[in-house]
């Protein structure tokens, strides 16, 4: 690595430490408190700032930069205030372990006094708004610590297991002139270890032997870059998969071996379980308390803090996934794929995997003519119509991403969402991910309710000239809500009113929210109309714009009739 001394300001050895890192963009909400950085960006080339009009955005798009990029983001956020604004989003990455350096300004709340506007109260650290959603955190007093502290962030985020780390730099630090600094760039420690022999082989026997296996695929195996190593095992071994909780990314939907999310699979059909990179989910019960019929559990990841996190494991591996996989595939022999249990596995996989897709076909053409326009018809029309290789930027939760073309090699369509379920995601992940894979479509699939937390970020597609297509699911619901309130029941179940959950009065008018920003769009009402719409978006992406769809499609799902709510006006 090439290391080189410097002289500037605080702020430019952060910007030539950002420069040596290979940061091509820094995410920002612009404050007068990190001057010295913004002032930097000008004497010291090499990094573009990307605007965003509120934090929460400005953290989003990092997030779905770095998963897009599998680089770490870098992002500059405003003081201690503004690290509040966007520590929703800042949760979903921490969640999700996306890899990004999140900095501020920060002002001494103690030599001169205890109230400034923005800063931390008398007697407590900025540090403590992030303490429990980020891996490690740095404050900065001195300005030549700034790139060690810097390079040190970086090797931070980007080590397994990946996260967001947070940097606070005084303002007297990035303002400081005539600072030498040591400028170098950091590396992740490679996680490249695997288990002794006898484990991998024991893994190894024991799917082989296996009469009722069950893969469970996570997260991991996207950050690891082990696409082509999960297919390998799963199919030579005929093994059925599961995902996570939303999670298309990890193993492709429309394969024959994919038989849904874990929480849908009954575990009494399983008696060996291997779960590779797999992050459990409890959401507040024990769904993840599971499997405990199975003779064999092994987890395979990077955090060791998920492998045995809720149900216990007979085997753990902590380690690169992918390292892990190659070797277990390196036992593999053509006699373990010809033995008859693993045969008529294979065949009954194919056999329903067929099926379920001739099924998933049937639906949605039994749709084709509803009005409003049935989600599966807009999935099914969608799959038809937009381009190969789309990459989908998803904050849906009740539609129907599960019907798309995800998958894990370049023609597929691949899946950008976070699992950490804190709303206002889909816009600014998609700023970040067409930044982060620029040469790939995107589309941005969110509810109407999702598009009311960061429809701010429609000014910074435009400003940046990003051709993302914004899908808008508008069915007039927050139906994740609706549907969860029905589960619950009571009153609520038993009259058919969902408090606050209808967001049809008045209805929002998605087209017009996007052109006062400066992107053209199309509201579609009618099903006949959905397919060339789709199409105008497709052009407009290949013509390197912008453009939005408002679909009005129906709710559905339980409650899906239910437009009450409850009225109220100051004055009559």
């Amino acid at each position: 690595m090439k290391r080189k001394r410097v002289f500037g300001t605080g702020g430019e050895l952060l910007v030539h430490q950002l420069v040596a890192q290979g940061v091509k963009y820094a995410f920002t909400n612009t404050g007068s408190a990190e001057a010295g950085f913004f002032n930097a960006l000008l004497t010291v080339p090499g990094v573009q700032p990307i605007l965003l009009l509120a934090e929460s955005l400005v953290l989003s798009a990092a997030d779905g930069y770095a998963k897009a990029s599998r680089e770490a983001a870098f992002v500059n956020v405003h003081l201690a205030a503004g690290t509040r604004q966007g520590s929703g989003q800042l949760q979903n990455a921490y969640f999700d372990g996306s890899p990004m350096v999140v900095t501020a300004a920060m002002r001494d709340a103690g030599s001169f006094g205890d109230h400034n506007t923005l800063g931390s109260s008398g007697g407590f650290s900025q540090m403590g708004a992030v303490e429990d959603i980020t891996k490690k955190r740095w404050e900065v007093w001195d300005a030549r610590g700034i790139p060690t502290a810097t390079r040190r962030a970086f090797k931070e985020a980007l080590t397994f297991p990946t996260g967001p780390v947070y940097v606070a730099y005084t303002s007297q630090a990035l303002e400081t002139n005539d600072v030498e600094g040591v400028i170098q760039a950091a590396e992740a420690p490679h996680m490249g270890l695997l288990p002794e022999a006898g484990v991998i082989r024991s893994i190894w026997d024991t799917l082989v032997n296996a009469e009722k296996p069950l893969l469970v695929c996570g997260q991991d195996i996207g950050v690891a870059g082990a696409g082509e190593e999960i297919l390998t095992l799963a199919e030579r071994l005929a093994l059925p998969v599961a995902t996570g909780f939303f999670d298309y990314a990890s193993f492709p939907v429309q394969h024959p071996s994919y038989v849904g999310q874990v929480e849908s699979v009954s575990e009494e059909e399983y008696d060996v379980v291997v779960c590779v990179g797999y992050r459990q989910n409890t959401r507040g019960y024990p769904v993840d308390l599971r499997f405990a019929r199975a003779g064999t559990i092994v987890g395979i990841g990077h955090d060791p803090g998920m492998l045995g996190n809720t149900f216990p494991l007979d085997t753990a591996v902590w380690g690169d996934v992918r390292h892990t996989l190659r070797a277990l595939n390196g036992l593999w022999k053509e006699a373990d794929s010809k033995q008859p249990h693993v045969q008529r596995r294979a065949a009954e996989l194919r056999r329903r995997g067929e099926q379920r897709l001739r099924e998933q076909a049937q639906e949605a053409a039994r749709h084709a003519a509803d009005r409003p326009i049935h989600p599966n018809w807009v999935a099914h029309l969608a799959t038809r119509t937009l381009p190969e290789g789309t990459v989908v930027v998803s904050e849906n939760f009740r539609n129907t991403d599960h019907l798309f073309p995800f998958g894990l090699d370049k023609s597929q369509w691949s899946l950008i969402r976070t699992y950490g379920g804190s709303l206002g995601h889909g816009i600014g992940a998609a700023v970040g991910a067409q930044l982060g894979a620029p040469d790939s479509p995107v589309v941005c699939s969110l509810g109407d309710g999702a598009v009311m937390y960061s429809a701010s970020g429609f000014w910074t597609m435009a400003r940046y000239g990003l051709p993302i297509l914004t899908l808008v699911w508008n069915n007039l619901n927050y139906q994740t809500v609706r549907t969860n309130f029905d589960t619950f029941g009571g009153e609520m179940a038993k009259q058919q009113k969902y408090p606050e959950v209808y967001l049809g009065d008045p209805e929002i008018d998605f087209v017009m929210l996007a052109k006062s920003q400066g992107i053209e769009g199309r509201k579609v009402t009618e099903p006949g109309e959905l397919e060339a719409a789709l199409r105008r978006g497709a052009d407009a992406m290949r013509a390197g714009e912008p453009y939005l769809l408002d679909v009005r499609v129906a709710t559905v799902g339980a409650g899906a009739d239910s437009t009450w709510h409850q009225r109220f006006k100051l004055r009559n």
